[in-house]
């Protein structure tokens, strides 16, 4: 579903995610960078963002002035806090706050909701992801 044809924002909001995640990896910049994410929701200072990174596609995270979630709907993810490398995976979510996760990669192709609770110029960029919102 193209931009023009979808809504942002709206008293009820309905998306099928695995619909929504194939016709992400079959888009041009996806097939050319291994990334790319679509913004479902953007209601005032909540975004949510469907992210689909590639195996081995780091995210070229930024520090953004917001804390986060990511959940992780296929795939799985490795970030650095500090010194310390963890991973997540299907099913878990990642609460984080400015910049504190970084170095993020995904381990497998994966797909991922980001919801950002802040308003800003780096709201819902957080990866970089050319976004065809």
């Amino acid at each position: 579903m193209s931009s023009l044809s979808r809504a942002l924002t709206g008293d009820e909001l309905t998306f099928d995610l695995h619909e929504q995640v194939a016709e992400l990896r079959e888009d041009e910049h996806y097939l050319r960078s291994g990334r790319i994410g679509r913004t479902l929701v953007k209601e005032g200072p909540l975004r949510l963002t469907l992210t689909v990174i590639a195996e081995g596609v780091a995210a070229d995270t930024h520090h953004a002035a917001s804390p986060m979630t990511l959940q992780i709907l296929e795939g799985r993810l490795r970030y650095r806090v500090g010194d310390q490398k963890f991973e997540i995976s299907r099913g878990e979510v990642l609460f984080f706050g400015p910049g504190h996760a970084q170095d993020i990669r995904a381990l497998e192709d994966t797909a991922l909701l980001l919801t950002i609770t802040g308003e800003g110029p780096d709201a819902g960029d957080l990866f970089h992801a050319h976004s065809n919102d």
